[in-house]
């Protein structure tokens, strides 16, 4: 399983599939979730775990870290969130494929389908090192005995009857390619959609970008666009709930001293946090005036609607 796709999902930007696959099981159990939301300092270097949830008082009660099944990487994870429990009293817990598993058991679609999904998806890219000088295997050369293995390898593939020989036939067909380099399918040229960098393909691909570079910032700018556009339809909605809140409770709202804020809007505050999941005040005070103005600009704004008589 390639945990090398990211993109975005419920606004917040996942960095791979078993990420994305856990994210769907809490929604799917209605258990709430956020990510990436604090940095720990450890033997002095920064760590940002994946998933933090908290409890109704919004305090933090449990912290998740998602990892490949890589050993060395799931050693390294469950240290770090064993000095975060010494350090802080905060729960932890390391899931992985395994783990991911065990969880899809009590779902009603299998995990292979979410990561597939999310795999396919035009939402998602890989992360992929750099091209070129920026490559960390730029400029090696494979030695004698790793290109012997890698020959012995690709010989014992050819003279099976695996899954991996039918997909290396599947790709020479599809890209047009015989063995002996003669072109089945016309080539034609196009322009890459993003950079409009010219590139030569099969007349019969779909394919717009001339790199999978391109293609992941595309990807990128769409699954962007998509947050943006839904997080201004969340602030529109914040909004309304705030001058409707407002006007039902214009006696109480006309009345707080602002040195109460907190205790007054609480209410309404909660119900927000609630409904539109949202875990800071900042984000109500930019949707109602564009930027992050505090309390007491949201009281003098919800004070002088009353005034106005809108209430």
């Amino acid at each position: 399983m390639n945990r090398g796709y990211a993109g975005f999902y419920k606004s917040f930007y996942l960095r791979s599939s078993y990420e994305y696959a856990y994210a769907v099981y809490l929604d799917h159990f209605s258990i709430p979730w956020s990510y990436e939301d604090q940095v720990f300092n450890i033997d002095g270097k920064s760590y940002k775990p994946d998933f933090f949830f908290y409890d109704q008082y919004g305090n933090l009660e449990k912290i998740v870290e998602i990892k490949s099944r890589n050993k060395k990487a799931k050693e390294k994870a469950v240290d770090l969130l064993k000095t975060i429990e010494r350090k802080h009293q905060i729960k932890t817990e390391l899931i992985s494929y395994e783990e991911l598993l065990d969880l899809y058991y009590s779902m009603p679609m299998s995990l292979n389908f979410i990561i597939n999904k999310w795999i396919t998806s035009d939402k998602t890219t890989i992360n992929k090192a750099a091209k070129g000088s920026l490559n960390p295997h730029y400029g090696l050369r494979h030695s004698k005995e790793s290109k012997k293995k890698i020959g012995e390898h690709t010989k014992k593939l050819w003279n099976s009857d695996s899954e991996a020989k039918k997909r290396m036939v599947t790709g020479l067909r599809n890209s047009g390619l015989s063995q002996k380099g003669k072109i089945k399918v016309p080539r034609e040229n196009r322009n890459c959609s993003l950079c409009s960098e010219a590139f030569i393909v099969m007349q019969t691909s779909t394919r717009m970008y001339c790199s999978r570079e391109c293609s992941g910032t595309a990807a990128m700018k769409i699954a962007t666009d998509i947050y943006v556009k839904k997080r201004k339809h969340i602030h529109g909605e914040i909004k309304k709930y705030v001058i409707q809140w407002t006007i039902e409770n214009k006696e109480i709202v006309l009345s707080t001293p602002f040195n109460k804020i907190n205790s007054t809007i609480k209410p309404m505050t909660d119900e927000i946090f609630y409904r539109f999941d949202v875990k800071d005040f900042r984000v109500i005070s930019k949707a109602v005036f564009g930027i992050d103005k505090g309390r007491k600009e949201l009281l003098k704004y919800m004070k002088k609607l009353c005034s106005e008589n809108v209430c």
